[in-house]
């Protein structure tokens, strides 16, 4: 007799869902943050200006990151990765806003950087000095994509 019946695609889920691994999605997306940061410190130091594309790419680098690595799907997964991306747009702001006063106090640029991540409240202070109406549309931007390369949304066509 010819089995007729439609296979079932539940062992492939469990399967997904038992090699999801959170902390190694986080690693990956944090190893992701730090690349990008630079990128984005870099590109706006010598272009001085803040391009929207860096906030895509920064996005969408630290969500295939944490979907790589991590191997999940769920929500948790897109909500780190947004996370992740939000601090990956800071980070490379910081290294800017680093740069420049570096370059116009004749200070040494590590010296500097390191002098704003271990003080929040000169950090603080800096980035609502340098707050501009754009970054909100940057972070919520980079937010988004890094959400939304990490979950797969299903479209449904009519």
């Amino acid at each position: 007799m010819i089995d007729t019946s439609i296979p079932s695609t539940q062992p492939s889920i469990e399967q997904l869902d038992t090699e999801s691994n959170l902390i190694m999605g986080l690693i990956g997306g944090a190893l992701a943050v730090l690349v990008s940061a630079v990128i984005w410190g870099a590109v706006t130091y010598f272009t001085e200006y803040q391009i929207g594309w860096m906030a895509i790419g920064v996005g969408y680098l630290v969500g295939i990151a944490v979907k790589f690595f991590g191997k999940g799907k769920t929500m948790i997964f897109g909500i780190s990765s947004a996370g992740l991306a939000l601090l990956g747009c800071a980070l490379g702001n910081l290294l800017f806003y680093s740069g420049v006063i570096a370059r116009e106090e004749s200070a040494a640029f590590l010296e500097v950087f390191f002098f704003f991540l271990f003080s929040p409240a000169a950090a603080v202070e800096l980035f609502t000095l340098a707050f501009d109406f754009m970054d909100i549309l940057f972070y919520a931007l980079a937010a988004y994509v890094g959400f939304s390369s990490t979950m797969e949304i299903k479209r449904v066509r009519k």
